[in-house]
């Protein structure tokens, strides 16, 4: 009896903490290393776009106020564009900015999801232009005229970057840890190895075949 449950208890502590410990490592190598395909087998990111679609809605929104302030009937006005405009210049910013390339380009360059949802909030009227531009910055790439729409091309050509082994992650930068369900753990992950809070919560989530991170939180 006691080695059926030492044996379950081995078993369980593999499930839950060996292979999603081992999952993140591969990630976490994967972003460092620039390599675009493991980080794509790491990250769900349809999910990972869903987890992150309210913060930045609220950001565009608030973008959308603080640049219509003073104007004779702006909550109108913002609640027009809200509903003819926000939903697809949110799923263009999403589709755009969290693709394998630019989480790399991101590690790379030392900023976070916390970075982009702060761009996103600086409070310019020209919104579109705003996060074309910021993604011309964040991707280091040539971008062609927008066609109709004000939707942004973006050349993909350009290689990953590489991580310098100064913003390269450790135990150190992990901050917290847990479950999230039944077959859910988290990590609470800070870029400062020195902070006491984390600024990034990471959802992994076992998909079947393997874990794979679903939900990217940055606290704002």
């Amino acid at each position: 009896m006691r080695l059926w449950t030492a044996l379950a208890v081995v078993l369980v502590g593999l499930f839950y903490v060996a292979w999603p410990a081992w999952s993140a490592y591969q990630l976490k190598i994967a972003l460092e290393s620039g390599d675009v395909a493991g980080v794509e087998r790491g990250i769900d990111f349809p999910a990972v776009r869903q987890s992150l679609r309210p913060a930045v809605t609220a950001s565009i929104e608030e973008n959308l106020r603080e640049a219509a302030k003073g104007a004779p009937g702006t909550d109108a006005l913002v609640e027009k564009i809200s509903k003819d405009t926000l939903p697809r210049l949110v799923e263009s910013s999403l589709d755009t900015l969290l693709t394998p390339q630019a989480l790399i380009r991101l590690h790379a360059e030392g900023k976070s999801l916390r970075d982009l949802i702060r761009t996103i909030k600086t409070g310019k009227p020209d919104l579109a232009g705003q996060i074309g531009g910021f993604v011309r910055d964040l991707l280091g790439r040539s971008t062609t005229p927008a066609p109709p729409g004000n939707e942004t091309v973006v050349d993909t050509a350009a290689p990953a970057p590489i991580v310098p082994e100064s913003r390269r992650l450790g135990l150190g930068n992990v901050k917290s840890a847990g479950f999230d369900g039944p077959m859910s753990v988290y990590l609470g992950i800070a870029r400062n190895p020195e902070a006491p809070e984390p600024d990034l919560t990471a959802t992994m989530s076992f998909t079947g075949t393997g874990w794979r991170v679903t939900s990217l939180m940055p606290r704002i």
